[in-house]
């Protein structure tokens, strides 16, 4: 038992909050478009176009009605998000383990977790969190609240399916019972599903959610053209290199620790088929669990381990000592000076009643400005979108009927997402309406004189 253990983990928890303070936060613009809309009224799916589960969204939501819109406001629920995880982390260590491996476990989770681009909300660092909870129950053998916690999981990211593999494997490992366990389990899961879907039909929202979410979430956009996007050799090697910890941990101990290394990969799956590094997130409590046994069993007397562990932690020293010089004080992505400066603008010259259409640019300055989109349902303009049939014909109805007072156009590129044109759209904007100014190179359009 290690003494004064609280002032370790207060150390560790400021420790983690100055790393998120000082390197660059991402504040994707769906996270405040999305719910800015909706406490406008606006429902998902049926008036936004999302390919997730919405439970991530609607707390977003709340909490936005409290405190308002802004990337402050989005910091803070971001931030207070990852200090809960490092808790859980901790937590969960100290309960299954010991004070020392939690500690060690917590310690690895801080550097890893703004590693792979934790330092931003999406819906994977939100899924992971809960999900971690479901992994606490299942070793507990408590499967009711296990399949409470996968379930609310499910509900903030449909990736949440890929941990009833590990779920399941361990169910199956169990000597007896095995179908009184996956009963419990179901019984958690089936009411939160079905309460979920009662609620979404009562709202009206089931059969825009069951289009959005689930046929084109599930079944069109990881196969659309475009969407698919595989890491190079180099983001591979970045990506595995942590995950290293495991082959040595699992060598020493017997096997005893596969389970862990099975809920890890569970976790990376929701990477593919549209890799980002944020979409290891919910992999890095495993990890961490993963590191605080190695560093606390006494095997690191071995030879090859000693040699194993000067080459795992000069790399990862190395990977982290980059990361950290590259990202150190480089303030908000997606809210860099060209981004505030056409905020300034919208708001300076329009009213709060008007209407604007943001093209091939950031869609948080709709709610950084507080201004409503002139198209309703809001659906992004990338291909596996707007090429779906009859989308553009409604968008360009709606710029018809709400005559937009400002259009934001940041030109199009040559190649990469910004390359995509929605022709039916740009052939309204541009026959309809002028260039007026730049600002920061992004161009200003007013209607036309008739």
């Amino acid at each position: 038992m290690i003494k004064h253990w609280k002032i370790f983990l207060a150390v560790l928890l400021g420790f983690h909050l100055i790393l998120l303070y000082v390197l660059k936060f991402t504040a994707w613009p769906e996270m405040l478009l999305w719910p800015y809309l909706m406490i406008h009224g606006w429902l998902p799916y049926v008036n936004i176009a999302i390919a997730h589960t919405p439970l991530m969204l609607v707390k977003l939501a709340i909490f936005y009605k409290i405190f308002g819109v802004g990337i402050i406001q989005l910091k803070i629920f971001t931030w207070v998000l990852v200090l809960v995880l490092d808790l859980l982390v901790f937590w969960v260590a100290k309960k299954l383990w010991n004070t020392k491996i939690a500690l060690v476990a917590l310690g690895s989770f801080t550097l890893w977790q703004v590693f792979f681009d934790g330092n931003g909300l999406w819906f994977d660092l939100f899924m992971g969190t809960v999900v971690f909870i479901s992994y606490l129950f299942i070793q507990k053998k408590k499967y009711f609240w296990a399949g409470i916690f996968w379930a609310l999981a499910f509900i903030s990211k449909q990736t949440a399916v890929f941990f009833l593999f590990p779920i399941g494997l361990q169910m199956l490992q169990t000597k007896k019972d095995k179908i009184r366990k996956s009963w419990e389990f179901a019984i958690g899961a089936l009411p939160v599903i079905v309460l979920s879907a009662l609620i979404l039909l009562a709202f009206g929202i089931l059969p825009a959610f069951i289009n959005w979410a689930i046929n084109f979430g599930i079944f069109i956009l990881p196969k659309a053209s475009g969407q698919i996007q595989l890491p190079d050799l180099k983001a591979l090697t970045v990506t595995v290199f942590p995950f290293l910890i495991f082959i040595p941990l699992i060598l020493k101990t017997d096997r005893k620790n596969i389970n862990l290394l099975v809920w890890a990969a569970a976790g990376a799956l929701g990477a593919y088929p549209r890799f980002e590094y944020f979409h290891i997130q919910p992999a890095v409590p495993y990890l961490a669990l993963a590191t605080g046994i190695f560093f606390s069993n006494n095997f690191l007397k071995d030879k090859l381990i000693k040699i194993f562990l000067v080459f795992y932690i000069l790399g990862s020293l190395y990977l982290f000592g980059g990361f950290f010089m590259r990202n150190f004080n480089e303030g908000t992505r997606f809210y860099e000076q060209d981004v505030q400066d056409v905020v300034s603008y919208v708001d300076s010259s329009t009213n709060s009643s008007d209407k604007i259409f943001i093209m091939n640019w950031w869609d948080n300055v709709y709610a950084l400005s507080d201004r409503l989109p002139a198209i309703n349902p809001w659906v992004p303009q990338l291909s596996w979108y707007t090429e779906l049939p009859e989308i553009q014909d409604k968008m360009v109805k709606d710029l018809e009927s709400s005559k937009p007072k400002l259009i934001i156009l940041y030109p199009y590129s040559d190649s990469g997402l910004s390359a995509y044109i929605p022709q039916k759209v740009y052939d309204y904007v541009m026959q309809n309406y002028k260039l007026r100014e730049k600002v920061d190179n992004i161009e200003i359009l007013v209607p036309k004189k008739s």
